[in-house]
């Protein structure tokens, strides 16, 4: 069932497409049919014409219906799938691109082939409520599967991205999303409640496939022009799993 909705949210804009140009057919079928009707001096003309311009009708109201269905499936359905059964969209900048911050900096890596330098994670991006990792914490201890929160809800959002590394090694993106996470991105808080938690979930990590050890965690969060805030990166301990 997830499958079927995915598709209609992936491919809506072909159908709306398909669906138009059928509607276009036959609303041409539709006026021709009754020009014929009008012009035509037998009764079996009349009724040939009257039969196409029937045919006409019903197909239009098929076209309808399908736009309908279609608008309904992409906007009240298929938001409500949980992320963690969404499939890693594709972006189109770059997962492996690396963000211009909010001070127009971007990360340096050395020119001449040196082993970067191992250094404690810049925490200050977790500040930005709007795109923060809520879960796990920094410094804290892991094994196993965890879950990934956080809050990706930027202006403009386009995708965001988790990531890991070893302290002296290169990025490496867990999962990515192109629906904004946030308290109320799913419309069902209430005040004074907190939010469920799949809706600030931004994926999982099977920690088992990787070494145990100290590693960098990231998220990183993209808008429609490719720019982004200060990553939130932290430091996690991975345990091996028991």
């Amino acid at each position: 069932m997830e499958d079927f909705l995915l598709f209609f949210e992936e491919q809506q804009t072909w159908i709306y497409l398909a669906l138009a140009i059928i509607g276009a057919v036959y609303l041409r079928f539709l006026f021709v049919a009754y020009r014929t009707s009008r012009r035509a001096f037998y009764a079996l003309e009349r009724e040939r014409s009257s039969s196409r311009m029937r045919r006409s009708i019903a197909m239009l109201l098929l076209v309808f219906a399908g736009m309908t269905a279609t608008f309904l499936i992409v906007n009240f359905a298929s938001p409500s799938i949980p992320i963690a059964l969404r499939p890693t969209s594709l972006p189109t900048v770059s997962l492996l691109a690396t963000p211009v911050g909010s001070g127009g900096q971007v990360d340096e890596e050395p020119s001449d082939g040196a082993a970067a330098i191992p250094s404690a994670p810049d925490g200050s991006g977790c500040l930005n409520e709007n795109a923060t990792i809520l879960q796990p914490q920094n410094g804290e201890t892991v094994s196993g599967t965890i879950v990934i929160l956080g809050v990706a809800n930027i202006p403009n959002f386009a995708f965001y991205k988790v990531e890991y590394r070893r302290l002296d090694g290169e990025w490496v993106t867990i999962t990515a999303g192109s629906q904004a996470v946030c308290e109320t991105c799913g419309g069902s808080e209430e005040e004074g409640t907190s939010p469920p938690q799949e809706d600030l979930q931004l994926g999982s990590w099977d920690t088992r496939l990787v070494e145990p050890g100290t590693y960098g965690f990231r998220l990183v969060v993209l808008d429609t022009e490719g720019n982004a805030p200060l990553p939130c990166e932290i430091q996690i301990q991975i345990l091996p799993a028991e």
